[in-house]
């Protein structure tokens, strides 16, 4: 029963995450990617199907690879990757 409650809040959580950060896109002042960021963890976290589908997209997929891989990281290390790895899903890297 803890687990459903858990998880119920982090599908909360990632919602309304994802509300804020669309409101980042259209506020200048406010930094969307990062809300999408946590949304995007929130919900991976609170449904393993959420999680697989969120991982099929190419740039959501790669974000969601390396918070996995930062799992052993200090915490401050770990921020850091999180932080980039969630403002490279705006940024479109073309090859030259």
């Amino acid at each position: 029963q803890n687990t459903m409650i858990i998880r119920l809040i982090l599908a909360v959580v990632g919602t309304l995450c994802m509300v804020l950060g669309f409101v980042g896109l259209a506020v200048p002042l406010m930094p969307g990617f990062i809300f999408f960021a946590i949304g995007t963890i929130c919900l991976a976290s609170a449904s393993p199907f959420l999680a697989r589908q969120l991982a099929k997209q190419p740039r959501l997929g790669r974000f969601l690879e390396r918070i996995e891989l930062s799992r052993g990281m200090a915490l401050t290390d770990r921020a850091k990757v999180i932080f980039w790895a969630s403002a490279e899903i705006f940024v479109d890297k073309k090859p030259a």
